[in-house]
Formats: C-alpha cells, sequence, structure tokens
C-alpha cells in the first residue's frame, strides 16, 4: 500500500459500477448461488478486515476472507490487537506478532496498541512509568510485522476508553508521542494512525491531536448505529455531515497532509443495511487516492457485524459484489 502523504486535496467523481453475473461463492461461511462483481474491482487496500480467530490464528479466516472476495492472496491488510486489559499483556503477548509471520511472512497488520490500562493514568505514560511495556510490544511487533501501521490509542474520544482524552488532552498527547519514539527505536518502517470514533462522542477528537510529526494517517471508526430516520437521512445527518464525521475527517486530515483511514467500519447495530454498504463504498471510491486503508469488522463482538455468514443477506450480497477484486 502507498505509504505517500497527499498535501492537496484531490477529489474525483464516483466511478460509474457495470455489475455482470459471476457464477460460484467461495469461503468465509457464505453460500451465495451468484456473485456479481464490479467491472472496476475494489483496491485491496480498502478490502482489509478484522477477522475471527480460526485454529492457529486469523490468518486462516483472512485467507478466505481473500478468496471470498476474490482479493490476491495476501493483498488486504489485516487488523489486529495487542495487550488486553492488564499491562502483563505487553510481555505475554509477544509471541501474537510472530505467529503471524509463521503463518504468513507476507501479511503486514495494523496493530492497536492500548495507550494505558485501566486504573493507569495517561500521565504515568507520558513520563515513562511504562516504557518497558511498551519497549516489550514495539520489538515483538517490529520483529514480526517491521512494516505495521500501529494504531495508537484508538478512539481517545470515548469516555469508555481506559485511554480517554476528555479533560487530559495534554496527557495524552504526551503519552502518545512518548510511545511513537519508542516504537520507533524498533522499526523506521512503522506508520502512526491516530483514530477517533465518528461523531461528537464524549469528547471534542481534535482536541487531542498529537501532531502531525507523529501521526502518519487520520484515521475514523465508523458504524451503522440505530438512529431514527430513513437510511439516507441517518447517513447524512450521523455520518457524512456530522460533527466529527466524514466530511470533518476528510476536511482535517487534508489540513494536516495525512491520508485517511477506517480501521473499523461495519453494519449491524441498526440491522440489514445496504444502504449503508453502498454509501461507505461510494464514499471510499470518491476518495480513494486520499486513503490509505478501509478494514471491515467481520467479528460479532458488542454487537453482531459479521458479513460474510447470512446474518445481514441484502448486506452481504452488495458487499461482495462491490469489494470484489479481480483475481
Amino acid at each position: 500500500m502507498s505509504r505517500t502523504e497527499h498535501k492537496d486535496r484531490i477529489w474525483h467523481a464516483a466511478l460509474a459500477l457495470v455489475l455482470v453475473v459471476a457464477v460460484g461463492a467461495s469461503g468465509a461461511g457464505a453460500r451465495e448461488e451468484a456473485n456479481d462483481s464490479p467491472s472496476s474491482a475494489m483496491p485491496p487496500k480498502l478490502a482489509g478486515a478484522f477477522v475471527k480467530w480460526q485454529g492457529e490464528g486469523r490468518e486462516p479466516t483472512l485467507q478466505s476472507w481473500e478468496k471470498w472476495l476474490k482479493q490476491k492472496p495476501s493483498s488486504v491488510l489485516a487488523i489486529d490487537f495487542y495487550a488486553d486489559s492488564t499491562w502483563d499483556d505487553f510481555h505475554r503477548w509477544t509471541w501474537v506478532p510472530g505467529l503471524w509471520k509463521k503463518l504468513n511472512p507476507s501479511r503486514n497488520v495494523v496493530w492497536s496498541v492500548p495507550l494505558t490500562m485501566k486504573g493507569t493514568p495517561l500521565s504515568d505514560v507520558a513520563d515513562g512509568r511504562h516504557d518497558a511495556e511498551f519497549e516489550a510490544a514495539a520489538r515483538a511487533i517490529a520483529e514480526g510485522q517491521p512494516r505495521a501501521i500501529i494504531r495508537l490509542g484508538w478512539e481517545m474520544n470515548l469516555a469508555q476508553m481506559a485511554w480517554f482524552a476528555g479533560g487530559h488532552e495534554a496527557d495524552y498527547v504526551a503519552a502518545f508521542r512518548r510511545v511513537v519514539a519508542i516504537f520507533r527505536r524498533h522499526s523506521g518502517e512503522f506508520r502512526f494512525d491516530w483514530c477517533p470514533g465518528w461523531g461528537p462522542q464524549e469528547s471534542p477528537a481534535d482536541l487531542a491531536y498529537p501532531g502531525d510529526d507523529v501521526v502518519d494517517y487520520i484515521g475514523l471508526d465508523v458504524y451503522d448505529f440505530k438512529y431514527e430516520g430513513t437510511a439516507e437521512e441517518r447517513w447524512n445527518g450521523f455520518y457524512l455531515n456530522a460533527p466529527f464525521g466524514l466530511e470533518w475527517q476528510r476536511d482535517f486530515a487534508a489540513r494536516h497532509g495525512k491520508q485517511m483511514s477506517y480501521p473499523e467500519w461495519g453494519v449491524g447495530n441498526f440491522g440489514d443495511n445496504p444502504f449503508f454498504i453502498e454509501r461507505m463504498h461510494a464514499w471510499f471510491v470518491q476518495n480513494e487516492s486520499l486513503i490509505a486503508y478501509a478494514a471491515y469488522f467481520d467479528v460479532n463482538g458488542l454487537w453482531p457485524t459479521q458479513i460474510d455468514n447470512n446474518q445481514f443477506p441484502q448486506s452481504q450480497r452488495l458487499f461482495r459484489k462491490l469489494f470484489a477484486g479481480r483475481h
């Protein structure tokens, strides 16, 4: 995937999609009698995913995802999470990047790395009291994926995150910058993703922006929620034009000379909504040159989001049409 930072806003007209019938469906648990593929294939950088653990790891599931979408092997970006709920996880999880490397050394990964743990203030991280934990993570990821994207302290504008920046923006910024410096000592090819959750949430995301010198991509996590109104009204009011929505992200990234990213996106909280799939796809196409990568959240977590298991059949069919490659 390109690592070029775009300094100027580039606008593209939406590409017309000509759908043709392609028989046969395989992989990722989907069983469809026919699959329509767009005449213009979706670039693999926009067809990444967070997938379920299967057997040894997530790589086998991601390979099925690629086959389902007719994307080239090892072409899409993987999403994974490093550490969980304790500082000890930073040392215990050092084997996970190595497992990705063992199963597929060609796969690059976006690593979502916590900026602190519950009960530890961000100021402690900023003061260096947990450098050893971040050193362990940086070393393990550098050995497994030296060109990884590090999504550090994501969704900092949500109050439930341990690294919630609201009211502590200076500590968040200082902690983010310190951890970036640690990671850079282990690989000069790491790229860093600053990724709020979409919408106003519980604090203004831009107050916690850590600086152009430590950020490569301006991310946004976007899910279709149970808002009132028609699908179109909800899209316009809560995603496209909303405070800290898609247009805000595009303008903010342009001002800072950064590409955009979408490390998590999906349907499910509202239900089966192919309109949301179509609109996200159109946004990706219109802004393709401004986007570093996108990844669908293909795991049922706090709410159902998996797109390839027939729980959202209309969205599933359209997703497979629009995000297919040509291989």
